[in-house]
C-alpha cells in the first residue's frame, strides 16, 4: 500500500519523531511504499531517511498549506493512505476531507475536546491509549487501539554506576529524573511548577537527593525552569540540567537517553495530561519505577510506580479538563520511591510492563492487521486528485 505518514521528521527528538521512526521503518520493511510528510524537523527541500522520502514542512506552523499537496504527489493518482500522527485539532478539516486519511490521535483531556471530535467524525481514528479509546467511544466515536512503542534493544537495564559517572552524578545520591518537553505555558502541560514545588519539600527532608532534568531550560514558549526553581526556593546545586546545546540541536541519541534512565532511582512524570507518555515506558524498560498523574493515558502505563491524585483543571481553548497533579500527592509518591529505592521486585515489574510496548510486537500484532483491513477499504482517488497528480508529474 502507498502510505504518506504525516508527523514530525523521524530524526526529531520528540515523541512524534520517535514514533515516526519506529513505525515507518517497519512499514518499509513490511513492503509498504511509504513516505513521510514532516511538519517539524525539515524545511526547504526533500531528502531521504533509510531510503524513505521525507517531504519538507510548509509555511503554516502545522503544514496545513502543503500536506494535502504532498499526499497527492505521493499517491500519484493511485489508491493511497494518508496517516497522521499529530494533534488533529490544529488541522484544517476542509483541506483533508477528500482524502483516504487515518489519524493516530492523542487524547489528553476529558471529555474529548470538541475540535478532536469534529475531526474524528470525518476520519478513521486510531487511539494511542485505552483512555483515549474509551473517551472517544463515550462520545460516539469508534476507534482502533494501537499504542506507542519503543525499541527494547536500546531501552534496557544498564549499569547504574557507569551511567552516573558519565552524567557527573554522586554515586550515593537519590536521583530523580525528569524527561519532558518545556513547550507552552498556558497552561504548562508538564506541570513544572507542581513538580518543582514537590521537589522543594522533598529536598528539605533528603539532603542527598537531586534531580536530573532532560529538557530545555528556557523552552519553546515555555517557562524558565531556573526561575520556577527559584520561586520554590530550590538550591541550584540540587538540579542538574542536561547539556543544553546538545539538547537543543537534537544530538542526544536514544542510547544516551537509556543511559540517563539507568542513572536514576525514579522517573518523575506527573503532568496535566498525556496522549501517551513515551518516557514512562522507556524508563520502565530500563528498570526504573515511575511517578505519573492519575489522569489520561498515564495510569495505564504503570507497571511499577505511583499514581498521583489530581483535580480537574478546565482548559478553556479545548472546552475540556486537564488533570492538575496535587503537590502533596507528588511528595507522597517521592517518599514512597525513596523508601523503595533499589527494590528488585519493582525493577522486574517495570521491565515486564514495558515489554507490552515492544515496537516489533506492537507492529506485528496491531499495525499489520489494521493496515491490511484498511487497505481493503481504500476508495479510488477522485477525479480532482487524479488531475492534481498529473499536474504534479509535469
Amino acid at each position: 500500500m502507498r502510505i504518506l505518514w504525516g508527523s514530525n521528521a523521524p530524526w526529531a527528538p520528540t515523541g512524534y519523531g520517535t514514533q515516526t521512526a519506529e513505525v515507518t521503518k517497519r512499514l518499509k520493511a513490511a513492503g509498504h511504499d511509504v513516505a513521510i510528510a514532516a511538519n517539524y524537523g525539515l524545511s526547504g527541500a526533500m531528502m531521504k531517511w533509510h531510503d524513505i522520502p521525507v517531504f519538507p514542512a510548509g509555511v503554516d506552523a502545522y503544514s496545513n498549506d502543503i500536506w494535502p499537496a504532498h499526499f497527492v504527489a505521493w499517491a500519484r493518482g493511485e489508491p493511497a493512505l494518508f496517516l497522521t500522527l499529530f494533534d488533529v485539532w490544529v488541522l484544517h478539516r476542509d483541506y483533508f476531507r477528500d482524502h483516504n486519511l487515518a489519524s493516530w490521535t492523542p487524547v489528553d483531556h476529558y471529555p474529548v475536546p470538541p475540535l478532536i471530535l469534529d475531526w474524528a467524525r470525518e476520519h478513521e481514528t486510531i487511539a494511542m491509549s485505552r483512555f483515549g479509546q474509551a473517551a472517544l467511544m463515550k462520545a460516539g466515536i469508534a476507534s482502533t487501539y494501537i499504542p506507542h512503542a519503543i525499541d527494547r534493544t536500546i531501552f534496557r537495564p544498564l549499569d547504574k554506576a557507569a551511567a552516573r559517572v558519565k552524567l557527573g552524578l554522586d554515586p550515593d545520591a537519590f536521583v530523580i529524573l525528569m524527561n519532558a518537553a518545556n513547550k507552552g505555558n498556558n497552561p504548562p502541560r508538564k506541570a513544572w511548577s507542581e513538580n518543582f514545588g514537590a521537589l522543594s519539600i522533598f529536598f528539605e527532608k533528603h539532603p542527598e537527593a537531586v534531580a536530573y532534568i532532560h529538557s530545555d531550560v528556557m523552552g519553546i514558549g515555555g517557562v524558565d525552569l531556573r526561575v520556577v526553581a527559584g520561586f520554590w526556593g530550590i538550591n541550584e546545586n540540587r538540579l542538574h540540567f542536561c547539556q543544553q546545546y546538545q539538547y537543543r540541536t537534537g544530538q542526544t541519541s536514544s542510547e544516551e537517553l537509556a543511559e540517563m534512565y539507568a542513572a536514576g532511582d525514579v522517573l518523575l512524570a506527573a503532568s496535566y495530561g498525556e496522549g501517551f507518555g513515551i518516557p514512562t515506558i522507556e524508563a520502565q524498560a530500563c528498570g526504573l519505577p515511575v511517578i505519573v498523574s492519575d489522569w489520561a493515558a498515564s495510569p495505564e502505563l504503570v507497571g511499577a510506580g505511583w499514581k498521583v491524585r489530581v483535580q480537574p483543571l478546565y482548559d478553556a481553548p479545548q472546552n475540556a479538563a486537564f488533570g492538575l497533579p496535587i503537590i502533596s500527592g507528588i511528595v507522597e509518591a517521592l517518599d514512597a520511591a525513596y523508601e523503595a529505592r533499589g527494590d528488585p521486585e519493582l525493577r522486574e515489574a517495570a521491565i515486564a510492563k514495558a515489554a507490552e510496548y515492544d515496537a516489533d510486537t506492537v507492529f506485528q500484532a496491531a499495525w499489520m492487521p489494521y493496515l491490511a483491513d484498511l487497505e481493503a477499504k481504500l476508495r479510488p482517488p477522485s477525479r480532482e486528485e487524479r488531475r492534481a497528480a498529473r499536474r504534479a508529474k509535469r
